[in-house]
């Protein structure tokens, strides 16, 4: 038979099993779809992030490329894709999630396709039986409950884009073992590469994994020798150069971006903060854990609290670090009778080491960080079915069932932002991480209205942690809810109390500024306005307030410079562009404030301010007819709006 005819039969073989694959991912997450956008980090990333409003821009593209500051990573491939979802889409909720189920499929169909090259089919066994046993172990990793932070998470698309090509550079990599045109696989291999970890640093390690391939399972280093020895073994080393070079960058990139912290982003604890000792002994626990918990699906959560505060003596972290000390020695003296575990074990040492949390105190295990590991789960339990025949077979499907109806249950838990809360706050337990849980519930019971339960929870969080920085934010909270039911004195004495115990929490600023702005007193709201906006140049509202006060204080040039900042940021805002106009007539530029003014009357017809700011404008440009009628408008729309009254009387004769 044809090469070409050998080709076609095996894709007619092939596409039932990759057509169950899509199919049973696809309906397992379908309900992801309905999912909301959460305040656990797709603020910052998509909803609120200044940078990616305007969707994929010739400035958008010069700052996701040269910025690592943002969320302390070089992710520009990662940013990159939402950009463009953002243009094509609007990146929405629906888009975002509907884009990780497509992802995760394709994911699934890859990890089908790498078992099956990796896993060697024993002479005489039924090719239908290798194919399935691939099948079987990718949808026990496709449907696994701990994919379901990656695909029910917005942010978590970037470890399912960095993991689709992660995947795509190590199956081109292996094509090229067997490929005349071994060049061009390399070139395609490094590339997808290069994607993976420009999505996110975390693949650095796939790069590791690619001269254990070629001990392991291609065979290309010479046998008796050195690794780094003899002509044959050099040319493999000097083949990675491309590759080490690419990973080598990027975690130095990584590194400096880490080490370089400020804002809310905490630097790297100092040996006396985070001793050696606690340091190892965190490292064997994540890398413990990350073994048995794929094993164990059950009482999953979004994050995991034992290293808040942790005893290196415990028994669990004497466990772990002597379990991973074990299998590394036994699996070390069994290497020529086991090659492909002590592969596997390898792989997964460096795949985890990204995770660990060497230099993080405190570290948080999560789901997550078990989508590209437990692939290697999945190439293991491809060699275990291999080998042990149809009635193993038959319970690993019965098992990718199971995972599928374990993960159903798992997506209600991130179906928005409040289940999401409230599953942590019942998880967690009386610990102090339940503070910052019961202020995050608190959030978003205020963004609902649900004014009683959100008080409430903020209360809980100053109870269980008072004096901590953290504490600010359920103050903030509480000072807005006071303000919104009109007890202003309460509400000021709330943001005061969060700007004194946290200095650098930019919204307490901001909020106390605008309480004092809204009650007129617009020169002691300057400094906390100032202030605000020093801290965060990315709050909008803050830039509008402040915008709002410099006006006040005579000073329109620099008003016309944070408001205009103000629309960068938030463009479609009706108060900021209202504000604007006034301070455009105040700096001089009348005409300037008379077009933009004419503009937003016309497009925001029924807001009263808008024809007031309209007003305005054209009573120092001196068309005092138009004037009056815009000011008569305003007060048609809004008859208390004593600005507009009283300049309407000045202008009669």
């Amino acid at each position: 038979m044809s090469s070409h005819g050998l080709q076609k039969e095996l894709l007619a073989r092939t596409w039932p099993a990759v057509l169950l694959i899509v199919l049973l991912t696809g309906v397992t997450f379908s309900l992801t779809v309905r999912g909301e956008f959460l305040l656990w980090d797709d603020d910052t990333n998509l909803t609120v992030n200044p940078h990616l409003q305007n969707g994929l821009t010739a400035e958008c593209a010069r700052w996701m490329f040269t910025d690592a500051s943002y969320m302390r990573r070089y992710v520009p491939f990662a940013w990159l894709g939402w950009a463009i979802e953002r243009s094509v889409f609007g990146l929405t909720a629906v888009s975002a999630h509907a884009g990780n189920v497509i992802f995760h499929g394709f994911n699934a169909v890859l990890v089908f396709f790498l078992v099956r090259r990796l896993v060697p089919r024993r002479e005489g066994d039924d090719p239908a039986f290798a194919r399935n046993a691939a099948a079987v172990a990718a949808l026990i990793w496709a449907l696994h409950p701990l994919r379901v932070e990656v695909v029910a998470w917005a942010s978590g698309r970037m470890y399912a884009q960095g993991t689709c090509f992660a995947l795509l550079g190590v199956l081109a990599y292996l094509r090229a073992a067997e490929s005349p045109r071994r060049g061009v696989w390399l070139a395609l291999s490094l590339a997808a590469l290069a994607v993976a970890l420009l999505t996110y640093p975390v693949f650095v390690p796939v790069v590791a994994v690619l001269p254990l391939l070629d001990a392991g399972v291609l065979r290309r280093f010479e046998p008796g020798v050195a690794l780094w020895r003899g002509a044959r073994n050099r040319g493999v080393w000097i083949e990675k150069a491309p590759f080490l070079l690419l990973a080598a960058l990027i975690g130095l990139v990584t590194i400096a971006a880490r080490a370089k912290a400020q804002g809310i982003w905490a630097p790297p604890p100092t040996l006396a903060e985070f001793p050696l000792v606690d340091r190892i002994a965190q490292a064997g626990y994540v890398w413990a854990h990350y073994v048995w918990r794929p094993l164990w699906p059950f009482g999953l959560a979004p994050v995991y609290t034992t290293l808040v505060t942790f005893d290196p003596r415990e028994w669990i972290f004497v466990a772990s670090g002597t379990g991973v000390i074990a299998a590394t020695a036994l699996l070390w003296c069994r290497r020529t009778q086991w090659p492909g575990a002590w592969v596997l074990w390898l792989a997964h040492v460096l795949v985890i080491a990204p995770v660990i949390g060497f230099a993080d105190r405190p570290h948080y295990p999560n789901d997550r960080y078990a989508y590209l590991h437990d692939i290697l789960i999945s190439i293991a339990l491809g060699w275990v079915l291999a080998v042990t025949g149809r009635r193993a077979l038959a319970v690993a499907a019965a098992a990718a069932l199971a995972m599928a109806a374990l993960s159903a249950q798992q997506i209600g838990l991130w179906r928005s932002s409040e289940t999401l809360f409230r599953g942590l706050y019942a998880h967690v337990g009386p610990t102090e991480y339940r503070a910052d849980i019961a202020m995050r519930l608190g959030e978003v019971l205020r963004a609902q209205g649900r004014t009683a339960e959100a008080a409430a929870y903020f209360e809980e969080s100053i109870r269980i942690l008072p004096q901590v920085p953290r504490a600010a934010v359920s103050h903030t909270g509480l000072g807005q809810l006071a303000r919104a039911q009109g007890r202003l004195q309460e509400a000021a004495d709330r943001f005061v109390t969060a700007t004194r115990l946290d200095p650098t929490y930019a919204a307490a600023h901001g909020e106390l500024g605008g309480l004092l702005l809204s009650v007129g007193r617009w020169a002691d709201a300057l400094p906390s306005l100032e202030r605000a906006v020093a801290l965060n140049g990315h709050d909008a509202q803050a830039r509008d307030w402040l915008g709002a006060a410099l006006v006040q204080a005579r000073r329109p040039a620099d008003a016309v410079r944070e408001l205009e900042a103000s629309l960068r940021l938030r463009p479609n805002s009706s108060v900021a562009t209202c504000n604007l106009v006034l301070a455009l007539a105040e700096a001089g530029r009348v005409q300037e404030a008379v077009a933009l003014g004419r503009e937003t009357a016309r497009r925001e017809a029924g807001e009263a301010q808008a024809h007031y700011a309209l007003g305005h404008a054209l009573r120092v440009a001196g068309i005092r007819d138009e004037a009056m009628a815009a000011y008569a408008e305003a007060i048609k729309l809004q008859p208390d709006h004593a600005g507009a009254r009283a300049a309407l009387a000045a202008l009669r004769p």
